[in-house]
């Protein structure tokens, strides 16, 4: 640095370095923009993003707002209508009834306002029967001999009529057949209608098929064999005309019955006839009881083999009781009974039967229907007491003047049936082998016992709307005749070939 002499120092050596220290900061502030300047924009920036997502927000709260005047409006539109037409007579002017057809598992009439339905179905079985009779008979006098029998039959001619009436909760059924088993006569086979108060609690009125076994309760369109068993036929307490108060209860998987009929096994029964004896004024009463142990379907109980494949198990287990105390109807329950000794020209053994007229009859039994993966089990058991009230008493019990019994008798009776579908491939729900092993036995008059076996294979065409079915049943010492069953003759040891060919529409 150089100083100037005298009062002061000289400013050339300063002036330089100075100026440059003042410039280069100016300099580089022109090159590149101020940190001020850089936040400005950051802040600009954000202003611009608040201020976009409020405009989104008054945007979405203006289009709520818009919907909620609009269901406002909907729903104060549709009170409006509703009003308008409760009343009947601007809604038929306005909008009247019309039909609705077509067909689902039946052809069906339903109405546009759904309070009333209509639809008809058909059964057909064709049956051909191979049977083989015992040449010499117990229940034929002696040297009487009866040939064997073949032929075909039409088992089962039917209609069928549901549907419900004024409203869901009143069902109607009723069947007309054209039977073997009644000459091909055309008579009311069911007639009854149901009203349904709730699922626990329903009243049905008219003829139908008692709560007594499993097996005949399901209908004759679902059976695993062509027909069912023996002991069924035996201890089967048939159709009734009456009420029946029942329900379902536990999320369905409890069910209950309740029959109060004129008799068993007496549909035909009247009140008021010429003849005062075809009806006593004592009804026959049924209760029963199934609980569905394992399943959600619990239709699975009603019709016999596993069709559905079930990935699940189903079971269901059964239980019923029944009292008839007879008079003398002119329809009832037959008896069998030992009728050794009871002629000198009848060979001993074998069974005779007697109308329950003059005796009391108690019943009770169980059953269990099982399912799962194209296998089914299921069985039934029946005991029966029978108690002879006229045994000294005009006119007579007909049991007493047979056996000369007079005390309670008791007779049991059981089967046990499984199917199983062959897994064939592409024919895995096709083919079912079905084998049954069924017996009963009776104490009234003596000991007297019978059984049944029997093997069938079913094909499923189409389901049980379309299936061929064939079987094989040896029966030693038949208890009772009974068409359907092919029990053709009491006391015989047959042997019975069958084949059946069932459509339903």
């Amino acid at each position: 640095m150089t100083f100037a002499h005298g009062k002061g120092f000289r400013w050339r050596g300063v002036a330089v370095p100075l100026l440059a220290a003042l410039v280069s900061p100016l300099a580089a502030m022109a090159v590149e923009p101020s940190a001020a300047e850089a936040r400005m924009a950051e802040l600009t920036a954000r202003l611009e993003e608040q201020q976009r997502k409020i405009a989104e927000l008054e945007s979405r709260a203006n289009t709520a707002a818009n919907q909620d005047t609009e269901k406002a409006r909907t729903d104060a539109l549709r009170a409006q209508i509703r009003s308008i037409l409760a009343d009947g007579e601007f809604r038929e002017s306005l909008m009247p009834s019309t039909l609705l057809s077509g067909y689902d598992k039946g052809f069906y009439i339903n109405s546009s306002d759904g309070n009333f339905s209509f639809k008809v179905n058909g059964q057909l079985q064709f049956r051909f029967t191979h049977y083989g009779t015992r040449s010499e008979n117990r229940y034929l006098l002696p040297r009487t001999r009866r040939d064997d029998r073949t032929g075909f039959d039409i088992t089962r001619l039917r209609f069928a009529f549901s549907g419900h009436a004024h409203e869901p909760a009143l069902t109607y059924f009723f069947a007309i057949s054209q039977d073997q088993g009644n000459a091909y006569d055309t008579r009311l086979l069911y007639g009854w209608m149901n009203y349904k108060f709730s699922d626990e609690f329903q009243v049905k009125l008219g003829r139908y098929t008692l709560a007594a076994g499993r097996t005949r309760m399901a209908a004759d369109s679902q059976q695993q064999f062509v027909d069912r068993s023996m002991t069924d036929a035996y201890y089967s307490l048939g159709d009734g005309t009456g009420v029946r108060f029942w329900g379902q209860c536990a999320n369905k998987r409890v069910e209950w019955f309740l029959d109060i009929h004129n008799s068993t096994n007496g549909p035909d029964n009247r009140v008021i006839t010429n003849d005062p004896s075809e009806l006593d004024g004592n009804p026959a009463i049924v209760g029963r009881v199934i609980w569905h142990a394992l399943g959600d379907d619990t239709s699975q109980y009603w019709f016999e083999g596993d069709i559905d494949h079930l990935q699940d198990p189903y079971l269901g287990i059964g239980m019923h009781a029944a009292f008839n105390e007879d008079d003398g109807d002119r329809q009832t329950t037959r008896i069998a009974f030992n009728r050794s000794g009871l002629f000198p020209f009848f060979r001993p053994g074998g069974y005779g039967l007697a109308p329950l007229n003059g005796a009391r009859l108690w019943q009770m039994g169980a059953d269990a229907m099982f399912k799962w993966q194209g296998f089914s089990l299921s069985g039934e058991y029946f005991l029966r007491f029978v108690d002879i009230r006229q045994a000294w008493d005009r006119p007579f019990a007909p049991l007493w003047r047979l056996t000369g019994e007079e005390s309670t008798t008791n007779s049991m009776g059981a089967f046990v049936q499984a199917g199983y579908f062959l897994p064939i491939p592409e024919h895995e729900k096709k083919f079912e082998a079905v084998a049954r092993i069924g017996g009963m036995r009776t104490n009234v008059g003596g000991g007297e016992g019978s059984w049944e076996y029997s093997v069938g294979l079913n094909y499923y065409i189409k389901g049980h709307w379309m299936k061929l079915q064939t079987d094989v049943t040896k029966i030693y010492e038949m208890p009772i005749s009974d068409s359907d069953s092919s029990l053709a003759n009491v006391n015989d040891d047959g042997l019975i070939w069958r084949v059946q060919m069932q459509v339903l529409f």
